[in-house]
């Protein structure tokens, strides 16, 4: 692309040309493999223990490993004016999407069992709803309000997201510290860690939209891809060991 600064979609092109090609597609399959077998892990989690709100878990993660292939998509079509920001936008929305029902599966975990009857409840019961719909409605009222990818809005548009998957993850880090002290369980505490990295990796994102920093680039790809594999390690421990305990259960 002739101007990428200062509205870059895909900061794979902040790297130097020589590695770029190769670090996208190893960082991209590494994260999208993690993404996969953690979605694998809580999907068996749910056919052991029947919960629904489970079945957020492994659709958030199915979600997040399609919005890094989008990523790669739309480095790989980084000289095409259409494919590019459409692949771009796309990754937005998946993304989104994906933080989002990670954080209806633990809102439902945590949330009470109770009657829900009043104003204050029936608001608490609207925002599981508006957490799911944002991702889908904003940039589909962006695409829809502007046929056209304008390069420096849809790049503006990036931040409020980068913002907004910052705020859900806040709030899951928030729900998984909470089951952490529930539970008691040490082997936990790499959950809201793994969350903690993913914040990070946003965080760091929106620090590359200012300056266009490679440094902050490669700052967040480190963090997505130790984030994942600390939440690949605990939820793949706590998978096996409950398997462990289902058969040995089964055999008594």
């Amino acid at each position: 692309m002739a101007a990428l600064d200062p509205n870059v979609f895909n900061p794979f092109v902040l790297l130097d040309p020589a590695i770029a090609p190769a670090a996208s597609i190893a960082l991209t399959a590494a994260s999208m493999a993690m993404a996969v077998l953690i979605s694998r892990s809580f999907f068996k989690s749910y056919s052991f223990s029947g919960f629904g709100y489970l079945l957020g878990l492994p659709a958030g993660f199915v979600f997040l490993a399609a919005s890094f292939a989008f990523e790669l998509a739309s480095f790989a079509y980084s000289g095409f004016p259409v494919l590019h920001p459409a692949f771009f936008w796309v990754q937005l929305a998946l993304q989104s999407e994906a933080f989002a029902l990670i954080a209806l599966s633990y809102y439902y975990k945590n949330s009470s069992a109770g009657p829900r009857l009043g104003a204050r409840d029936v608001a608490m019961l609207m925002i599981p709803l508006a957490m799911v719909a944002v991702p889908f409605i904003l940039p589909t009222s962006e695409i829809a309000s502007k046929p056209y990818f304008n390069y420096a809005q849809l790049a503006d548009f990036s931040l409020y997201m980068r913002i907004f998957n910052m705020a859900i993850l806040g709030f899951i880090f928030k729900n998984a510290i909470f089951s952490l002290a529930k539970a008691g369980s040490i082997r936990l505490l790499y959950v809201p860690a793994a969350f903690a990295l993913l914040w990070l990796e946003q965080y760091s994102l929106v620090m590359t939209y200012f300056d266009n920093s490679a440094f902050a680039f490669a700052g967040s790809m480190a963090a997505r891809v130790g984030g994942l594999a600390l939440f690949a390690y605990a939820v793949h421990a706590v998978t096996k060991r409950r398997s462990v305990e289902i058969e040995a259960g089964k055999a008594a």
